[in-house]
This record gives C-alpha cells, sequence and structure tokens, in this order.
C-alpha cells in the first residue's frame, strides 16, 4: 500500500458532544489540530465522542495523538452508524505507548460517527482525526529520510577546564523529514493536491509512509516553513517536495 496522509477531519464538519466532559478541558480540544490543549472527561470508564453531520459523508481512516490511554490501559475505536445501531469500522485499539497512531478500514458512509474511549482512569487526549484518506500513487523514493530516522536534537557537552568530558544534555525537537511526490499524474494533483494544500498551510496532519511493512511508523507532523510548488516533471507528471517537522512519540 503506498504512503497514506491523514488530513481529512470529519468532526471539524458538524455537532459534536461528549458523553463526559470537563468544563476546563472541553470536547473542542479533541479536533483543533492542537497538541497544546486536551479533552478531559469529567469521570473514567467509557466515553463517548459523538458526531452528528448534515448529510452522509465518509471515513476510511482513523488517526489519534497526544493522550495518555497507554498509562491507563485504556481503548479506543471508531464506530458509525448503519441506520439501526453503532458498527465497529475496527477493532478496539489499547495503544501501548504515545506514538502517532492512523488506522485504515474499510470506507463507510454516515451521518453519525462515535468515538469511543474506555479507560479506568480519567484520560487526556489532544488529537482524533478520521475520515477520508490521502492515498499517494507511488512510495516514497530512494533518497528520502523515514520520518523516525529524521532526528531533530540538539547536543549540549559538560567539559570541564580541561577538557574532560562531564556528561551530555540531549534535547529532543521531534523530527525533520521530506515529503517527497515523485511523478504524480497531473490529474491525480488536481483532485487531491491542492485541497491537502490549503488544510497543510494552517493545520498538521498525520503521515504513515509504509502501512504495508510497517503500520506503526506514524508522524503528526505540519509543514517546516514555506510550501513550495510542484514542477512540471514529464508530459502529464508532478513532482513536489515538501519540508516537515513533527512527532513520533
Amino acid at each position: 500500500m503506498m504512503p497514506i496522509i491523514g488530513y481529512e477531519n470529519l468532526l471539524e464538519n458538524g455537532t459534536v458532544a461528549a458523553s463526559s466532559e470537563n468544563a476546563s478541558f472541553p470536547v473542542e480540544n479533541a479536533y483543533d489540530w492542537r497538541t497544546s490543549d486536551f479533552f478531559k472527561p469529567a469521570t473514567f470508564g467509557t466515553i463517548n465522542i459523538d458526531l452528528t453531520l448534515s448529510g452522509a459523508d465518509t471515513a476510511d481512516y482513523f488517526a489519534f495523538f497526544g493522550h495518555n490511554l497507554y498509562s491507563h490501559g485504556g481503548t479506543i475505536k471508531l464506530q458509525y452508524h448503519n441506520g439501526s445501531t453503532y458498527v465497529d469500522c475496527f477493532a478496539a485499539v489499547t495503544p501501548a505507548d504515545n506514538t502517532p497512531r492512523l488506522i485504515t478500514f474499510t470506507s463507510q458512509s454516515a451521518t453519525l460517527w462515535r468515538v469511543v474511549i474506555t479507560c479506568t482512569s480519567v484520560f487526556s487526549i489532544a488529537v482524533i482525526s478520521f475520515g477520508s484518506k490521502l492515498q499517494l500513487e507511488r512510495g516514497l523514493y530512494i533518497g528520502g529520510t523515514p520520518p523516525q530516522f529524521g532526528r531533530a536534537t540538539q547536543l549540549i557537552d559538560s567539559t570541564s577546564d580541561g577538557g574532560e568530558f562531564l556528561g551530555r544534555s540531549v534535547i529532543a525537537n521531534g523530527v525533520r523529514s521530506t515529503l517527497e511526490l515523485n511523478q504524480a499524474s497531473d490529474a491525480w494533483m488536481r483532485s487531491y493536491w491542492l485541497t491537502f494544500i490549503r488544510h497543510a498551510e494552517l493545520k498538521p496532519f498525520f503521515i504513515l509512509p509504509d502501512p504495508t511493512n510497517y503500520p506503526a511508523e506514524c508522524v503528526f507532523t505540519m509543514t517546516d516553513g514555506d510550501i513550495p510548488a510542484p514542477i512540471q516533471s514529464g508530459y502529464g507528471f508532478m513532482t513536489a517536495s515538501i519540508p516537515v517537522r513533527g512527532m513520533v512519540e
């Protein structure tokens, strides 16, 4: 399967209500794309986040990041309403850590959606997103850096007056990489690219570079500076290269 970008978020398109909510940490915090604020319920147990759309819309991916569910054995899943009852889009996920996750599933269309989170303690979560995934036409090419390997760290050494090594501090600044599109068809670019770029100019997004071989290696990322325009690289094809920075844990 080709790389996947998760940026469309149906939660931004309808009415959202949580079955329990701490007034200081409202449910809106879960879909504002910020990792600096969180949604927290007022109690523990099973918490539903319900979305009501004015018309049926489609989803085939679910992503989340910035939570502490892993500290409390919490689970999370997405459901859609089939006209009579809520149905799981996939089996509930029990995160083992705070790495970003993007899960794909068979495309469903509904006006009612539900995120179900079950936890034995009051949890917090910063980012939830689901909608139609953007799947690239081709894989990432030789010469690119997988996001997990693009560690952006600042190293500060401590030395004595005589030059003795006293220790080192590591300041983590996430990861840096490049989103490369090589020989993307003109038709694909015109159908999908500008819509994605309009989102990326303002908000972060999820990237899953290799869903087949490394389904857990998702990155929550945003563009790093200005977004370069694509170039016509051949008759009927375009190439684009976007610097990104983000978080993998």
